[in-house]
């Protein structure tokens, strides 16, 4: 469904997903029905059998649209890619990053533009890119005051991004060494506020609910995960200062805090995909989704117009190494 920035009209879009194009799952969710709009750059509604195609669906105003674009980073951060849910094509040639520079994640702002995170010389900058009606990339330009020092020699995942609510905030994860911090970076001024830890394990899966920021932490890869929150209005400082939420499910690595409180995970288990809901105080609620896929869950992320957006693949560092398990140490808050 299409919105309005200014005058011209903003493409349907998913959030940008921040790894390389690995069996792709757009559901949408609405009125407590999943109705599958694509998934692996193939049109599912039609296999599974809908009655309506998405078209018809955004023409009679009888539910969300599927977003008609959806984009990442290539794989070792070298371009940022759009496609087309609908036929799978690239809209346009892939975008290279400036000079010196590689990108490291993207994530959709409520205006319908997009932030793009870089890194090099020892800091990452960001960037907001538009497209324009056909998906087409027609502005990649920097955002002046904001930046984020990184520390040399990180050996964790690679960087997340998540675009707050109001679009002037967005939360940065990175790594010293192989401990995680958050960077919560104000775009328009530049203001940074950092929590950081002493424990080695992954951050991942950052997302927004108001002013509380969400992620998941995962003490080894052979661990369970937490889903945490973190008050953005507090002090900076320790990531123990965050408060467990819920422990993920056996498998589940990645998580999505919604604006009603309640939390969306996916788990690749015996080659089928399962998305499920899960309350505020951390019960297991309603099962969303189920579809064969391979790999796990790496990424959740959620369009402005009620999608969700799930990647399967292998959870990897920002390197493409496979997050080893062994040589993160077992720890608790």
């Amino acid at each position: 469904m299409d919105g309005r920035h200014g005058t011209r009209e903003v493409p349907a879009r998913g959030s940008w997903l921040r790894e390389a194009w690995r069996g792709l799952v757009p559901v949408t969710v609405a009125a407590g029905l999943v109705v599958v709009i694509g998934g692996g750059f193939d049109v599912l509604e039609r296999r599974h059998g809908a009655s309506e195609s998405r078209a018809a669906k955004a023409a009679s105003g009888s539910g969300p649209a599927a977003p008609r674009f959806v984009a990442g980073v290539v794989a070792g951060g070298s371009a940022l890619a759009v496609r087309d849910t609908g036929t799978g094509a690239a809209t346009a040639p892939p975008v290279a990053p400036p000079r010196g520079r590689t990108f490291t994640a993207v994530d959709s702002a409520p205006d319908g533009s997009y932030i793009v995170a870089s890194s090099g010389s020892g800091q990452a900058t960001f960037l907001r890119l538009r497209l324009d009606d056909d998906g087409r990339p027609e502005e990649l330009a920097p955002v002046p005051k904001a930046a984020v020092p990184l520390a040399a020699g990180s050996s964790g995942p690679r960087p997340v991004l998540a675009v707050a609510p109001d679009g002037d905030r967005v939360a940065y994860v990175t790594y010293d060494g192989s401990r995680g911090r958050v960077d919560v970076l104000t775009l328009s001024t530049g203001a940074r506020k950092r929590w950081t830890t002493s424990l080695r394990g992954a951050v991942g899966s950052p997302s927004w609910s108001g002013d509380t920021l969400a992620f998941v932490w995962t003490r080894s890869a052979g661990a369970p995960s937490q889903v945490r929150t973190l008050d953005t209005r507090a002090p900076a400082g320790d990531l123990k200062a965050s408060e467990a939420l819920l422990t993920l499910p056996s498998g589940a690595r990645t998580a999505l805090l919604r604006p009603d409180g309640t939390t969306v995970t996916g788990i690749a288990r015996d080659g089928e995909l399962t998305i499920q809901a899960y309350s505020a105080t951390g019960e297991p609620g309603q099962i969303l989704w189920k579809h064969p896929v391979e790999g796990e869950v790496t990424a959740l992320d959620a369009a402005d117009d009620g999608t969700l957006l799930a990647l399967a693949g292998d959870l990897h560092t920002r390197d493409g190494d496979p997050l080893p398990g062994k040589d993160l140490a077992d720890a608790a808050w």
